[in-house]
């Protein structure tokens, strides 16, 4: 407790200040101030600072619809992360399922599962931003396996790159044979065309880059930065409106070494061709608009 003599003190210069001001101000007693904070420490609005901080390190985001039969290997490959997994927490975002997999992501221990009613990708992300508590925020897809360094690297990268960097985003490695064509055509995308075509639109363009929705991480108050994800986009489209949001403040750093794992399933029922033509006419639909 601060003497009588010290209290004298402050409210003299106080009073000093008053009068030069001519201002009159009524200093409360220091054992005034004192009884103040305990009663503010009693209310019921009142929170200790911890609750101002991430709870988390990381959230990933995996939104999903109708993905029993995949859902499952994606979530026991994050359990089996490098990264501690008392400091990642994983969401699922069921967007109107007719499956089992919310049950599924449940049983294999994703931590929070919530449903999204707004059909949509980017509905489904966005609701898992809104749930999410991590310092960063990564996006997978509920098809796609990452390996074990995969959230080491997304929080060492982050927290490396500069103030510019918005977001960084990675590629997708096809499960295929090495001799099959798909495969040259991810490898040629991967090191080549994607990193090019996202250092021209984010660092000489700045419209954000190019960026993977089901892989992609970016800290959380850069999210709120760019006011969160459009949800007006449900498909094709909606991983670039992200990137080209991200632009608004940085850029998208596409780095081939950030990998995950991912079914050809699309490739497989549509085509090579007319696959890698929809989402090629989409970005530039969007990042032109």
């Amino acid at each position: 407790m601060w003497d009588e003599k010290f209290s004298q003190n402050i409210s003299r210069v106080f009073n000093d200040i008053t009068d030069y001001l001519n201002k009159p101000v009524s200093l409360p007693p220091i054992l005034d101030l004192e009884k103040w904070i305990l009663d503010l420490r009693k209310k019921e609005e009142y929170r200790p600072l911890t609750t101002l901080v991430h709870s988390k390190k990381i959230s990933v985001v995996i939104p999903a619809y109708n993905e029993e039969g995949f859902i499952g290997a994606a979530l026991d490959a994050l359990h089996r992360q490098t990264f501690p997994r008392a400091e990642f927490e994983i969401i699922v975002v069921d967007n109107v399922s007719t499956d089992k997999t919310s049950d599924i992501a449940k049983e294999r221990g994703a931590d929070i599962v919530v449903s999204e009613s707004n059909k949509g990708t980017n509905s489904a992300r966005q609701r898992g931003l809104a749930e999410a508590r991590g310092e960063i925020v990564a996006f997978l897809d509920a098809d796609c396996i990452p390996p074990s360094n995969w959230l080491e690297k997304i929080h060492c990268t982050l927290h490396k790159k500069n103030s510019r960097c918005a977001a960084i985003a990675g590629a997708y490695v096809f499960h295929v044979d090495p001799i099959d064509h798909i495969f040259f055509a991810q490898e040629a995308y991967r090191w080549i065309v994607m990193p090019a075509i996202s250092s021209i639109f984010g660092r000489i363009l700045r419209k954000g880059g190019v960026l993977i929705g089901g892989n992609f991480a970016s800290f959380r108050e850069n999210f709120q930065r760019i006011n969160g994800i459009d949800t007006s986009y449900t498909f094709f489209g909606d991983d670039t409106s992200i990137a080209k949001k991200f632009g608004e403040i940085g850029y998208v750093e596409f780095d081939p070494t950030l990998y995950v794992l991912t079914s050809d399933r699309r490739f497989q029922r549509e085509g090579l061709i007319k696959t890698n033509w929809e989402y090629t006419k989409n970005f530039f639909k969007v990042m032109l608009k």
